[in-house]
């Protein structure tokens, strides 16, 4: 008799804001305003029961403005003026959780533009999970065009490439269960944390989706979309948005299925890393300590 395949455990989830930028909503969003709004960088907290503590990105952190003080780094912050209030800090919030920074083990990267990897080194005994394409990509870079794909090489641990997997290398993809998104990478080798390459708006980009304790369903889609408004309406970025995007055909492509996957019935909590209504719903609503 064929045994049925064990269901993947639920994970304790919770959701961070380090820090936020400030840029025009019509950027974000077409028909947008044109004035000034924050973009919270939202970070996932996981506590996964076998593999532990667990980050999805690390939003801002003090190494951001130390590698954006030259040119031609300086004109990122220019563009998009960042702010990291101390009670934002990642290790500050971690720490009041009873975490410290050694006991974070694995750090998923959606993609390595600079408001999503500025903290990766306070953690100096995470692996990463990262996608190998997203990486190439930048590193055929010069500077100045790292700068303007808002790529800060500076904010990498020195020993990064042999602290990192890349996600494309790991065996058995999994179907993932809605359509549109092609395989999922099984990160932990249990089907329970499934990474999702959402491509367009860098080379590749590494959605992740699981089964939240008290949440269900859980997708976090890095900068697939930057608000939950624009899916739910229909309005991508504006155009000129999509000069700085790796694929803006890809981008169109990821967004429609994100589209149809969040007004489907039944579907999973999409959570786009930059979504100021997002946060205000979802934020601050679970609070994972460590004993």
């Amino acid at each position: 008799m064929t045994e049925t395949p064990a269901k993947p455990p639920a994970i304790k989830f919770d959701l961070l804001k380090v820090g936020h930028c400030g840029h025009p909503e019509c950027v974000a969003m077409r028909g947008g305003g044109l004035g000034s709004i924050e973009f919270p960088a939202l970070v996932g907290l996981i506590e996964h029961p076998a593999a532990g503590l667990i980050l999805y990105d690390t939003g801002y952190a003090s190494h951001f403005f130390s590698e954006t003080k030259r040119v031609p780094e300086c004109l990122y912050r220019l563009v998009t003026p960042v702010r990291l209030p101390p009670e934002e800090v990642l290790l500050t919030q971690l720490e009041s959780r009873g975490i410290a920074a050694s006991d974070i083990g694995t750090i998923v990267i959606s993609h390595f533009h600079a408001d999503h990897i500025a903290g990766l080194r306070n953690f100096p005994k995470a692996r990463f999970v990262a996608t190998q394409a997203e990486r190439a990509s930048n590193e055929a870079r010069g500077r100045w065009g790292q700068v303007r794909r808002a790529y800060l090489r500076g904010l990498l641990p020195a020993d990064f490439d042999s602290r990192v997997t890349w996600a494309e290398e790991m065996p058995a993809p999994l179907a993932f269960p809605w359509p549109g998104f092609g395989v999922g990478f099984d990160l932990i080798g249990d089907g329970s944390l499934v990474g999702v390459d959402l491509p367009g708006h860098t080379a590749s980009q590494l959605g992740l989706h699981f089964r939240g304790e008290e949440w269900g369903e859980v997708f976090l889609v890095g900068d697939a979309c930057w608000k939950i408004e624009g899916l739910e309406q229909d309005r991508p970025p504006a155009r000129l948005a999509y000069s700085l995007f790796a694929d803006g055909a890809a981008y169109d492509a990821t967004f429609a299925a994100l589209r149809e996957l969040a007004m489907a019935p039944g579907g999973p909590i999409v959570i786009p890393s930059h979504c100021a209504t997002t946060w205000a719903k979802l934020g601050g609503t679970r609070h994972i300590d460590h004993a």
